[in-house]
Protein backbone atom coordinates (compact mmCIF):
# COMPACT_ATOMS: atom_id res chain seq x y z
CA UNK A 1 0.00 0.00 0.00
CA UNK A 2 1.33 3.38 -0.91
CA UNK A 3 1.97 5.64 1.40
CA UNK A 4 1.77 9.30 1.92
CA UNK A 5 5.05 11.30 1.01
CA UNK A 6 5.55 15.05 0.50
CA UNK A 7 5.26 16.35 -2.96
CA UNK A 8 8.81 17.59 -4.06
CA UNK A 9 8.83 17.58 -7.29
CA UNK A 10 12.13 19.88 -7.14
CA UNK A 11 13.87 21.26 -4.60
CA UNK A 12 13.08 24.77 -5.21
CA UNK A 13 10.76 24.76 -7.60
CA UNK A 14 7.57 26.71 -6.96
CA UNK A 15 4.68 27.02 -9.38
CA UNK A 16 3.97 30.20 -10.25
CA UNK A 17 0.39 31.07 -8.88
CA UNK A 18 -2.31 33.15 -11.34
CA UNK A 19 -1.99 37.12 -11.49
CA UNK A 20 -5.10 38.22 -9.50
CA UNK A 21 -7.21 41.59 -10.12
CA UNK A 22 -4.82 43.33 -7.53
CA UNK A 23 -1.51 42.46 -9.52
CA UNK A 24 -1.65 46.12 -11.09
CA UNK A 25 -1.76 47.24 -7.21
CA UNK A 26 0.46 45.13 -5.89
CA UNK A 27 3.23 46.33 -8.31
CA UNK A 28 2.32 49.83 -7.56
CA UNK A 29 3.17 49.75 -3.99
CA UNK A 30 6.49 47.19 -4.59
CA UNK A 31 7.62 50.28 -6.66
CA UNK A 32 6.94 53.02 -4.25
CA UNK A 33 8.42 50.61 -1.99
CA UNK A 34 11.25 50.22 -3.65
CA UNK A 35 11.74 54.17 -4.05
CA UNK A 36 11.28 54.75 -0.45
CA UNK A 37 13.79 52.38 0.11
CA UNK A 38 16.53 53.89 -2.32
CA UNK A 39 15.75 57.21 -0.91
CA UNK A 40 16.46 56.10 2.72
CA UNK A 41 19.89 53.91 1.85
CA UNK A 42 21.20 57.27 0.27
CA UNK A 43 19.95 58.96 3.64
CA UNK A 44 21.31 56.53 5.82
CA UNK A 45 24.46 56.21 4.07
CA UNK A 46 25.11 59.46 5.77
CA UNK A 47 24.57 59.33 8.98
CA UNK A 48 26.73 58.22 11.49
CA UNK A 49 25.54 54.29 11.61
CA UNK A 50 25.05 53.69 15.42
CA UNK A 51 22.82 56.71 16.34
CA UNK A 52 20.98 55.28 13.17
CA UNK A 53 20.55 51.80 14.40
CA UNK A 54 19.19 52.90 17.52
CA UNK A 55 16.52 54.87 16.24
CA UNK A 56 15.29 52.09 13.50
CA UNK A 57 15.50 49.70 16.66
CA UNK A 58 13.24 52.01 18.90
CA UNK A 59 11.02 52.67 15.77
CA UNK A 60 10.54 49.11 14.56
CA UNK A 61 8.04 48.29 17.79
CA UNK A 62 5.39 50.15 16.48
CA UNK A 63 5.08 47.95 13.57
CA UNK A 64 3.85 45.18 16.16
CA UNK A 65 1.73 47.27 17.57
CA UNK A 66 -0.12 48.72 14.73
CA UNK A 67 -0.21 45.72 12.77
CA UNK A 68 -2.66 42.82 14.64
CA UNK A 69 -1.76 40.27 11.84
CA UNK A 70 1.63 40.03 12.34
CA UNK A 71 1.34 40.89 16.15
CA UNK A 72 -0.35 37.64 17.31
CA UNK A 73 2.61 35.58 14.45
CA UNK A 74 4.92 36.92 16.27
CA UNK A 75 3.75 36.35 20.12
CA UNK A 76 2.90 32.71 18.60
CA UNK A 77 6.70 32.46 17.38
CA UNK A 78 7.91 34.32 20.59
CA UNK A 79 5.75 31.75 22.79
CA UNK A 80 6.69 28.51 21.20
CA UNK A 81 10.42 29.38 21.53
CA UNK A 82 9.90 30.25 25.08
CA UNK A 83 8.26 26.97 25.55
CA UNK A 84 4.65 28.66 26.66
CA UNK A 85 2.83 27.83 24.36
CA UNK A 86 -0.72 25.90 24.11
CA UNK A 87 -1.45 23.13 21.84
CA UNK A 88 -1.76 25.90 19.04
CA UNK A 89 0.59 28.36 19.34
CA UNK A 90 -0.88 30.29 21.75
CA UNK A 91 0.79 31.76 24.88
CA UNK A 92 -0.10 30.49 27.95
CA UNK A 93 -2.17 32.35 30.70
CA UNK A 94 0.11 34.29 32.45
CA UNK A 95 2.88 33.75 30.04
CA UNK A 96 1.53 36.96 28.35
CA UNK A 97 4.10 39.48 29.51
CA UNK A 98 7.31 37.20 29.04
CA UNK A 99 5.70 36.58 25.63
CA UNK A 100 5.59 40.48 24.87
CA UNK A 101 8.89 41.18 25.38
CA UNK A 102 10.14 38.71 23.52
CA UNK A 103 8.17 39.59 20.59
CA UNK A 104 9.06 43.21 20.83
CA UNK A 105 13.04 42.21 21.49
CA UNK A 106 12.67 40.46 18.78
CA UNK A 107 11.53 43.48 16.34
CA UNK A 108 13.94 45.62 17.84
CA UNK A 109 16.56 43.79 16.70
CA UNK A 110 15.04 43.47 13.32
CA UNK A 111 15.32 46.86 13.18
CA UNK A 112 18.38 47.61 14.10
CA UNK A 113 19.45 45.27 10.93
CA UNK A 114 16.99 47.15 8.68
CA UNK A 115 19.42 49.88 9.25
CA UNK A 116 22.72 48.10 8.69
CA UNK A 117 21.08 46.48 5.92
CA UNK A 118 20.04 50.07 4.09
CA UNK A 119 23.84 51.48 5.20
CA UNK A 120 25.93 48.27 2.87
CA UNK A 121 25.77 50.23 -0.13
CA UNK A 122 27.60 52.86 1.56
CA UNK A 123 30.16 50.67 2.59
CA UNK A 124 32.97 48.84 1.11
CA UNK A 125 33.87 45.11 1.14
CA UNK A 126 36.39 45.30 3.31
CA UNK A 127 35.06 47.69 5.61
CA UNK A 128 32.42 45.02 5.89
CA UNK A 129 34.59 42.07 6.07
CA UNK A 130 36.08 43.93 9.22
CA UNK A 131 33.14 43.75 11.49
CA UNK A 132 32.49 40.01 10.37
CA UNK A 133 34.57 37.30 12.92
CA UNK A 134 35.32 34.45 10.24
CA UNK A 135 36.93 32.23 13.23
CA UNK A 136 34.64 29.27 12.84
CA UNK A 137 34.71 29.40 8.71
CA UNK A 138 37.60 27.18 7.80
CA UNK A 139 35.71 24.58 6.76
CA UNK A 140 35.50 26.74 4.27
CA UNK A 141 38.70 26.82 3.48
CA UNK A 142 39.03 22.38 3.66
CA UNK A 143 35.73 22.58 1.55
CA UNK A 144 37.66 24.35 -1.42
CA UNK A 145 40.80 22.65 -1.23
CA UNK A 146 38.88 19.63 -1.87
CA UNK A 147 36.46 20.73 -4.58
CA UNK A 148 33.60 19.53 -2.06
CA UNK A 149 30.35 21.86 -2.77
CA UNK A 150 28.08 22.64 0.48
CA UNK A 151 24.35 23.57 0.82
CA UNK A 152 24.57 25.79 3.80
CA UNK A 153 21.12 26.24 5.58
CA UNK A 154 20.40 29.12 7.85
CA UNK A 155 17.19 31.17 8.73
CA UNK A 156 16.51 34.77 9.03
CA UNK A 157 18.69 35.52 11.73
CA UNK A 158 21.25 38.07 12.74
CA UNK A 159 22.69 39.64 9.80
CA UNK A 160 23.01 37.73 6.85
CA UNK A 161 23.97 40.08 4.18
CA UNK A 162 26.81 41.34 6.40
CA UNK A 163 28.37 37.27 6.52
CA UNK A 164 28.06 36.68 2.74
CA UNK A 165 29.86 40.12 1.83
CA UNK A 166 32.50 39.21 4.63
CA UNK A 167 33.10 35.90 2.57
CA UNK A 168 32.73 37.33 -0.66
CA UNK A 169 36.34 39.29 0.29
CA UNK A 170 37.42 36.01 0.74
CA UNK A 171 36.70 34.89 -2.62
CA UNK A 172 35.00 31.85 -1.42
CA UNK A 173 32.69 30.66 -4.02
CA UNK A 174 29.02 31.63 -2.53
CA UNK A 175 25.77 31.15 -3.99
CA UNK A 176 22.36 32.56 -2.36
CA UNK A 177 19.26 30.68 -3.57
CA UNK A 178 16.69 33.91 -3.68
CA UNK A 179 13.02 34.87 -4.59
CA UNK A 180 12.20 37.52 -7.16
CA UNK A 181 8.09 36.62 -7.31
CA UNK A 182 7.71 39.82 -5.08
CA UNK A 183 9.55 43.26 -4.95
CA UNK A 184 11.14 42.43 -8.28
CA UNK A 185 13.29 45.96 -8.04
CA UNK A 186 14.08 45.37 -4.47
CA UNK A 187 15.25 41.89 -5.81
CA UNK A 188 17.42 43.24 -8.55
CA UNK A 189 19.22 45.82 -6.43
CA UNK A 190 20.16 43.30 -3.79
CA UNK A 191 21.52 41.08 -7.09
CA UNK A 192 23.95 43.75 -8.05
CA UNK A 193 24.97 44.70 -4.50
CA UNK A 194 25.74 40.62 -3.82
CA UNK A 195 27.67 41.18 -7.45
CA UNK A 196 29.57 43.66 -5.94
CA UNK A 197 30.54 41.49 -3.00
CA UNK A 198 31.54 38.58 -5.13
CA UNK A 199 28.36 36.79 -4.13
CA UNK A 200 26.00 35.20 -6.63
CA UNK A 201 22.63 35.27 -6.50
CA UNK A 202 20.38 32.09 -8.38
CA UNK A 203 16.73 32.48 -8.96
CA UNK A 204 14.27 29.46 -7.54
CA UNK A 205 13.44 29.02 -11.07
CA UNK A 206 17.13 28.28 -12.33
CA UNK A 207 17.47 24.84 -10.96
CA UNK A 208 19.69 23.98 -13.80
CA UNK A 209 22.55 26.85 -12.66
CA UNK A 210 21.96 25.31 -9.13
CA UNK A 211 23.41 21.82 -9.66
CA UNK A 212 26.42 23.68 -11.97
CA UNK A 213 27.23 25.30 -8.79
CA UNK A 214 27.25 21.68 -7.06
CA UNK A 215 29.32 20.20 -9.73
CA UNK A 216 31.91 22.91 -9.31
CA UNK A 217 32.34 22.81 -5.86
CA UNK A 218 30.56 26.19 -4.58
CA UNK A 219 28.82 26.77 -2.09
CA UNK A 220 24.75 27.15 -2.18
CA UNK A 221 23.25 28.81 0.44
CA UNK A 222 18.98 28.30 1.23
CA UNK A 223 17.12 29.62 3.52
CA UNK A 224 14.30 27.55 5.66
CA UNK A 225 12.23 29.80 7.44
CA UNK A 226 9.77 30.96 5.03
CA UNK A 227 6.81 29.61 6.64
CA UNK A 228 5.24 26.26 7.16
CA UNK A 229 4.09 24.42 4.23
CA UNK A 230 2.29 21.31 4.14
CA UNK A 231 4.71 19.91 1.15
CA UNK A 232 7.75 20.39 3.08
CA UNK A 233 10.18 17.73 5.41
CA UNK A 234 8.15 17.15 8.79
CA UNK A 235 10.95 17.92 11.63
CA UNK A 236 10.68 19.15 15.30
CA UNK A 237 11.72 22.10 15.76
CA UNK A 238 11.73 23.65 19.71
CA UNK A 239 9.59 21.04 20.65
CA UNK A 240 7.26 20.64 17.63
CA UNK A 241 6.17 19.31 14.72
CA UNK A 242 6.08 21.34 11.61
CA UNK A 243 8.30 21.30 8.63
CA UNK A 244 11.44 22.83 6.68
CA UNK A 245 11.78 22.81 2.57
CA UNK A 246 13.15 19.54 0.81
CA UNK A 247 15.80 21.67 -1.06
CA UNK A 248 18.81 21.74 1.48
CA UNK A 249 18.30 17.30 1.67
CA UNK A 250 17.36 16.84 -1.65
CA UNK A 251 20.01 19.17 -3.39
CA UNK A 252 23.11 17.70 -0.48
CA UNK A 253 22.16 13.81 -1.51
CA UNK A 254 21.82 14.45 -5.15
CA UNK A 255 25.58 16.35 -5.28
CA UNK A 256 27.28 14.29 -2.46
CA UNK A 257 27.19 17.67 0.12
CA UNK A 258 27.63 18.33 3.40
CA UNK A 259 24.61 20.57 5.31
CA UNK A 260 26.20 23.13 7.11
CA UNK A 261 23.67 24.82 9.42
CA UNK A 262 25.06 29.07 10.00
CA UNK A 263 24.04 31.95 11.98
CA UNK A 264 25.56 35.51 11.16
CA UNK A 265 25.02 35.93 15.18
CA UNK A 266 25.22 40.18 16.25
CA UNK A 267 27.68 40.14 18.77
CA UNK A 268 27.39 43.64 19.69
CA UNK A 269 26.49 47.10 17.41
CA UNK A 270 29.25 46.63 14.43
CA UNK A 271 30.53 43.30 15.43
CA UNK A 272 29.41 40.10 13.72
CA UNK A 273 30.18 36.39 14.13
CA UNK A 274 29.55 33.55 11.34
CA UNK A 275 28.38 30.36 13.23
CA UNK A 276 28.49 26.79 12.07
CA UNK A 277 26.47 24.18 12.88
CA UNK A 278 28.00 20.16 12.94
CA UNK A 279 27.85 19.58 8.96
CA UNK A 280 25.00 17.09 7.91
CA UNK A 281 25.47 13.79 5.78
CA UNK A 282 22.20 13.76 3.54
CA UNK A 283 22.63 10.01 2.80
CA UNK A 284 21.45 8.63 -0.45
CA UNK A 285 18.27 10.68 -0.67
CA UNK A 286 15.38 8.26 -0.11
CA UNK A 287 12.44 9.14 2.16
CA UNK A 288 14.55 8.48 5.40
CA UNK A 289 17.54 10.15 4.57
CA UNK A 290 15.66 13.27 3.84
CA UNK A 291 13.61 12.98 7.08
CA UNK A 292 16.79 12.19 8.84
CA UNK A 293 18.84 14.89 7.73
CA UNK A 294 16.07 17.58 7.80
CA UNK A 295 15.70 16.74 11.44
CA UNK A 296 19.53 16.96 12.14
CA UNK A 297 19.42 20.64 10.13
CA UNK A 298 16.65 21.52 12.34
CA UNK A 299 18.80 20.55 15.89
CA UNK A 300 21.30 22.34 14.62
CA UNK A 301 20.01 25.49 13.71
CA UNK A 302 17.54 25.68 17.14
CA UNK A 303 20.99 25.45 19.13
CA UNK A 304 22.44 27.98 16.84
CA UNK A 305 19.70 30.23 17.16
CA UNK A 306 18.84 29.46 21.59
CA UNK A 307 22.18 31.39 21.48
CA UNK A 308 20.56 34.53 20.75
CA UNK A 309 16.42 34.06 19.44
CA UNK A 310 15.82 37.42 19.77
CA UNK A 311 18.09 37.56 16.40
CA UNK A 312 15.44 35.28 14.85
CA UNK A 313 13.68 38.03 12.23
CA UNK A 314 11.03 36.03 11.19
CA UNK A 315 7.15 36.97 11.09
CA UNK A 316 5.51 33.99 9.08
CA UNK A 317 3.87 31.64 11.02
CA UNK A 318 6.44 28.53 11.35
CA UNK A 319 4.10 26.14 13.13
CA UNK A 320 0.95 24.32 12.11
CA UNK A 321 -2.45 23.45 13.66
CA UNK A 322 -1.91 20.67 17.06
CA UNK A 323 -4.17 18.59 14.21
CA UNK A 324 -1.39 18.84 11.62
CA UNK A 325 1.21 18.39 13.90
CA UNK A 326 0.09 15.02 14.95
CA UNK A 327 -0.49 14.36 10.51
CA UNK A 328 3.24 15.30 10.37
CA UNK A 329 4.43 13.19 13.09
CA UNK A 330 2.59 10.25 11.66
CA UNK A 331 4.01 11.11 8.10
CA UNK A 332 7.51 11.02 9.77
CA UNK A 333 7.50 7.69 10.92
CA UNK A 334 6.07 6.40 7.59
CA UNK A 335 8.58 8.11 5.89
CA UNK A 336 11.68 6.70 8.06
CA UNK A 337 10.29 3.37 6.83
CA UNK A 338 10.90 3.93 3.55
CA UNK A 339 14.74 3.47 2.13
CA UNK A 340 14.32 3.42 -1.36
CA UNK A 341 14.54 6.47 -3.33
CA UNK A 342 11.19 7.06 -4.98
CA UNK A 343 9.69 4.14 -4.24
CA UNK A 344 7.88 3.15 -1.25
CA UNK A 345 9.69 0.38 1.38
Amino acid sequence: MSEQQPATPSPIRRADGPRSLLYPLRRLVERLVYLAYVALMKLVGALPPRPVETLFSALAPIAYLAWPAKRRIADSNAAVVLGVADQEGRPLPGSERLVRARALATYRTYGRYIAELLRLPSRSAAEIAAEVDLTETTLLDDLRARGQAAIFAGFHAGNNELGAASLGKQRYDVNVVGDDSAFPEMYALLRRLRAKWGIAMIDWRAIREVFTVMKRGGILVLLSDWGWKPDGIPCKLFGRWTTLPSGPAVLAARGNAPIVPFFVRRESPGRFRIVLGTPIDAGDGSPAAQVQATQRTADELERLIRTDPAQWNCFKPLWPSAAEQRRLETLAAQMLTQHKRGTDS
